[in-house]
């Protein structure tokens, strides 16, 4: 499947309030465990801390963003010995400009 010329298009489902409430947790939780950001041509691959309470959250945004964003691709990648967590999320043409404005801004 090509990520950039099918699927759903780039519209979050939740409203301003549901959104803001996201940001306020679950996503600043995340913002403040990542150890490093890589631009990709349709996303970012962000690292967090290998340990366990990072897998977790990383499960839960997973879960929570595959249902307001059904156009987001994430592949979650742990390395051996308890090593970095690298979490890949992709999707069509627009997505790098929705990232840069939820997972990537302050």
């Amino acid at each position: 499947m090509d990520d950039a010329s099918s699927g759903p298009p780039v519209i979050c489902t939740l409203s301003d309030s549901q959104r803001r409430e996201r940001e306020a947790t679950l996503l600043a939780r995340f913002k403040a465990g990542v150890i490093g950001t890589e631009q990709l041509a349709n996303g970012y691959l962000f690292r967090l801390p290998g340990e366990g309470e990072w897998l977790a959250l990383l499960a839960e945004l997973i879960a929570a963003e595959r249902e307001c964003c059904p156009f987001l691709a994430f592949q979650l990648t742990a390395e051996p010995q308890m090593g970095a967590l690298t979490l890949r999320i992709t999707g069509p043409e627009d997505t790098k400009q929705f990232l840069d404005s939820v997972f990537v801004a302050p």
